[in-house]
């Protein structure tokens, strides 16, 4: 999925010529479908990759613009339900590499799990 989201990101600056936080909302919209499934783990997952990609571009948030401030809420609310996901464990490779992400994530926003 970070693939995907990575890539988008880069049509968005080079081919549509966009700025950073504009291929920031872009790569929301068009990955809405993922962001706001119904199945929590994908949710979970796409908005990981969502801010791995922000964080990778040390993209800096407006935080009065409303955009902002409720893409973060959503990021709470999905990281809120963390625990239920069963990946605290992190057995596998995919499940490691996913939590180092989820670090990666709480650190550039400031927003933990639950």
């Amino acid at each position: 999925m970070l693939f995907e989201f990575q890539s988008i990101r880069g049509r968005a600056v080079f081919d549509k010529q966009l700025d950073v936080y504009q291929a920031y909302a872009y790569t929301y919209d068009e990955m809405s479908d993922f962001l706001h499934a119904k199945d929590e783990l994908v949710s979970f997952k796409a908005f990981t990759a969502l801010f791995v990609v922000a964080a990778m571009d040390h993209l800096e948030f407006v935080a009065d613009d409303p955009f902002t401030q409720d893409v973060f809420e959503e990021l709470k609310c999905v990281y809120s339900r963390f625990s239920s996901l069963g990946l605290a464990a992190g057995g596998s490779d995919d499940e490691k590499l996913m939590l180092e992400h989820v670090k990666m994530v709480s650190v550039f926003t400031g927003v933990g799990v639950g």
